[in-house]
């Protein structure tokens, strides 16, 4: 859908700073703009010129963290991020701005059998973000995402900024904080490049690379199968260990053989809350029991 298709009545701008952005366990401590070319240190609340070639955006500190959240998981649902912020006024502001920029494009999909309005970055908002961006104390890089890639799997993707926040908020309450988020197509496109790699030897073997990724990876072999999350969670922990929390979200659609590999595999298992007409406690006594869109359980 082209941006002039957003046709909302614009907030009032606030006059105080604060509010806009996504709530604690958003990806706002994962990438940062980088010294003198962000917004740090300036006014939350005003917009600051940010030169990229040959345009200047006028941006302000919760439009940037708005873009780097939107970019971390490729697709997000636009009720997600109203839902987490301290200040949805500002926020919708900051929403159709950054459409109006040319920065975000809003889309509508089905997702659990719901229209549900969708926002992922351009290609130009995509390069501000990478222009504009620091390493993390690992010395890796949070990376970006533009665009839809398969639209058939929206329903599934979609899940995954809410199953971070679930997951995101666990790590904090334990001391530790998220630093990166790898996304299961980079883990996907890591994999290929390196079973098609230039110097892969004659007499290498599919087991010995199946083998030395996953090793390399620090990821599990379960009967003979490389299993890769969702989501894999670069965290910090109160102690100052780095590690890696691994993340699943489950549907319906998977298999018994599927679902235990991922258990086996020690993965954080989410799935899409159930409901039923009386409420997230009561019960059904007709028909299948409905998915809340908007909620996740844990399942381990």
């Amino acid at each position: 859908m082209s941006r002039s298709t957003w046709s909302e009545p614009r907030e009032p701008e606030p006059s105080r700073s604060g509010g806009g952005s996504p709530g604690s366990s958003d990806s706002r401590d994962l990438d940062r703009p980088a010294s003198g070319q962000g917004l740090s240190g300036r006014t939350p609340n005003v917009r600051q010129p940010v030169q990229m070639r040959d345009r200047v955006f006028r941006l302000r500190e919760s439009e940037w963290q708005t873009l780097r959240t939107v970019g971390t998981f490729r697709v997000v649902a636009e009720t997600d991020v109203l839902r987490d912020a301290g200040d949805q006024k500002t926020l919708r502001n900051d929403l159709l701005h950054l459409v109006d920029e040319g920065l975000l494009d809003r889309k509508t999909g089905m997702v659990n059998h719901q229209p549900t309005r969708l926002i992922t970055l351009t290609s130009e908002g995509k390069s501000l973000v990478d222009r504009h961006r620091d390493g993390s104390a690992s010395g890796r890089t949070q990376q970006y995402h533009a665009g839809l890639v398969k639209p058939k799997e929206l329903a599934h993707d979609v899940q995954f900024y809410r199953a971070y926040r679930h997951e995101a908020r666990r790590i904090e309450e334990a001391g530790g904080r998220v630093t990166r988020v790898v996304l299961d197509y980079e883990l996907k496109r890591d994999y290929q490049q390196f079973l098609n790699r230039r110097d892969r030897t004659p007499d290498a073997t599919f087991e010995g690379d199946l083998r030395a990724f996953a090793e390399a990876r620090q990821l599990p072999i379960v009967d003979g199968h490389l299993e890769l999350p969702d989501l894999r969670l670069e965290v910090e922990t109160a102690d100052g260990r780095t590690e890696t929390r691994d993340v699943e979200v489950v549907t319906e659609h998977y298999s018994r053989s599927q679902m235990s590999g991922k258990t086996r595999a020690g993965f954080a298992l989410y799935r899409p809350a159930r409901v039923s007409p009386f409420g997230r406690g009561g019960s059904s006594t007709r028909g299948g029991t409905p998915v809340d869109p908007h909620n996740l359980d844990f399942l381990k």
